[in-house]
């Protein structure tokens, strides 16, 4: 359980990570940063007097931030070399499954692409 000090860790803790998906897909870190902004209208609510609690936010916003993390160190490694979606899943410790649909995710954005195929399964690597 966090405490009133431990707000400034936290903000920490959220920068550090904004700044590592930055780093790796500038896109997706600027669309949490333009989720974040909107933060304060969310919380203290609309016009309409539509609110969100503090609580709600981050159950929409951590989920976002950690898949956009995932994605992060999916194009981190595919940016070493390519990979299959059985050997980033073992590389990552993340679900098959959560691999192929961020690859799917990364492919539609035109971050990464099939440079091969090692015999049943794609190569992916980055652009």
């Amino acid at each position: 359980m966090t405490g009133p000090g431990d707000c400034h860790g936290q903000d920490t803790a959220l920068t550090g990570a904004l700044g590592y998906v930055r780093r790796h897909d500038p896109d997706g870190a600027e669309r949490l940063e333009k989720l974040l902004k909107r933060k304060d209208v969310l919380v203290t609510g609309n016009s309409y007097g539509e609110r969100m609690t503090e609580r709600q936010f981050s159950l929409v916003f951590d989920p976002l931030l950690a898949r956009a993390i995932e994605r992060s160190r999916i194009l981190e490694s595919l940016g070493v070399e390519a990979a299959s979606v059985p050997e980033l899943a073992r590389r990552l410790g993340i679900a098959p499954g959560a691999v192929f649909g961020h690859l799917k995710e990364l492919s539609r954005r035109d971050l990464v692409e099939i440079s091969g195929y090692e015999d049943r399964d794609a190569l992916y690597r980055r652009k």
